[in-house]
């Protein structure tokens, strides 16, 4: 892919072009990272007030009583995302899917516990705990490079 760049203080605004015959994998990665940095909040609301939160201080979300949750370090905040829209939108980043209700931020993941019947319990660094489901241990080890099944 070429890439050509130019800086001129005549220009008002950032503007990025993409010429290209046909739509490539490179293309698609490209526009899901300038997506992602597009988006540097989610809104958040708790006691009836909305909250900006920033993606790096969010440790997971999971699904509880038809409700998604961000929970940061000490708080939990209702966001309006679906899990999958998250999964989706986070796609490429720290964030990975663990299990059906949960997307963990890996970058605040402490420690990993692996069990002998394949499951995998993440413990993060706010003393939270999130299980792995069998069917995303793989994929977590995969992204960790961890190795092994």
């Amino acid at each position: 892919m070429k890439v050509d760049l130019k800086i001129d203080s005549e220009f008002n605004e950032s503007k990025l072009i993409i010429e290209s015959p046909e739509m490539t994998e490179e293309i698609e990665a490209v526009l899901k990272f300038l997506k992602h940095v597009a988006k540097r909040h989610i809104i958040g609301s708790k006691d009836e007030k909305m909250y900006i939160l920033d993606p790096d201080n969010i440790f997971f979300f999971y699904s509880e009583n038809k409700k998604i949750i961000a929970q940061t370090r000490d708080t939990s905040y209702e966001v309006k995302e679906k899990l999958y829209e998250l999964e989706e939108e986070f796609e490429n980043t720290s964030f990975i899917r663990i299990s059906k209700s949960v997307i963990a931020n890996v970058d605040k993941i402490k420690n990993l516990e692996m069990f002998f019947n394949g499951t995998m319990c993440v413990n993060f660094i706010n003393g939270k705990q999130e299980y792995v489901s069998r069917k995303y241990v793989t994929k977590i080890k995969q992204y960790l490079s961890i190795g092994g099944k």
